[in-house]
């Protein structure tokens, strides 16, 4: 038994557009992994700052996540 998904121009105009977008947010990612990499071996205040810059595109907050880091490892220690 075979089966096929039919899609329009539109449809597949709109899925590459959305595959353009995560590969230009991957792309953005992985430079910032890189260079956090890279002042990871030299550990500074700018190293926080690449961090947070790479947590944005992951929809994530540095604030958020260290606030709710504090609050398990004080629960895990009680």
């Amino acid at each position: 038994m075979t089966s096929s998904i039919q899609a329009t121009e539109e449809d597949i105009t709109k899925f590459l557009s959305a595959l353009e977008s995560i590969s230009a947010e991957q792309k953005t990612i992985c430079a910032l992994l890189d260079e956090l990499i890279l002042l990871m071996q030299m550990p500074s205040e700018s190293v926080l700052r690449v961090l947070e810059g790479l947590l944005i595109p992951m929809g994530q907050n540095m604030v958020e996540l260290t606030t709710e880091l504090k609050t398990q490892l004080t629960e895990s220690e009680a």
